[in-house]
């Protein structure tokens, strides 16, 4: 069970830039409001894939060396951290410490949304990395509180 400390609470809200979490939000609730749930995700996504394009990572020998590089990236970012976990048929990518919405945002709106953009970017870089196209990557909303758990698993 995650720790829900007075602590956590307060660092989780120090992630929250005054104005461009808020903005952030506006867009993400404008999007949400104009277009339908797939094609808010779609493109979300998109602009993941962007941003991880803008952020490149160096090439990963092993799964950890791939989530040291994610990590150091979420570090500059202050967006949390990543755990990768390899199983047998999937690779699970556990983001933790994601940043918080902005006081007075509809949490599930904000998380929804920026799931679609970390799913967008992880599956940039997992393909940058050699990952097959048909290999999908997929935010699993059941995820527990304060962790966004994404699933890369080959669809067919």
């Amino acid at each position: 069970m995650p720790d829900t400390t007075p602590e956590l609470d307060y660092f989780r809200r120090r992630q929250c830039q005054a104005g461009w979490q808020d903005l952030l939000d506006i867009m993400i609730s404008g999007i949400t409001a104009n277009a339908g749930d797939e094609d808010r995700r779609q493109f979300l996504n998109l602009m993941g894939s962007q941003l991880a394009g803008r952020f490149p990572l160096p090439h990963a020998e092993t799964v950890g060396d791939l989530e040291d590089s994610l990590n150091r990236l979420w570090s500059d970012f202050h967006w949390g951290f990543v755990q990768l976990q390899p199983g047998e048929t999937c690779l699970t990518l556990a983001h933790h410490a994601f940043p918080a919405a902005a006081p007075g945002a509809r949490e599930e709106e904000w998380t929804a949304g920026l799931a679609a953009v970390l799913e967008g970017a992880y599956a940039e870089w997992l393909s940058a990395q050699g990952g097959q196209p048909h290999v999908a990557l997929r935010w699993q909303p059941d995820s527990a509180e304060g962790i966004m758990t994404f699933s890369y698993q080959n669809s067919i």
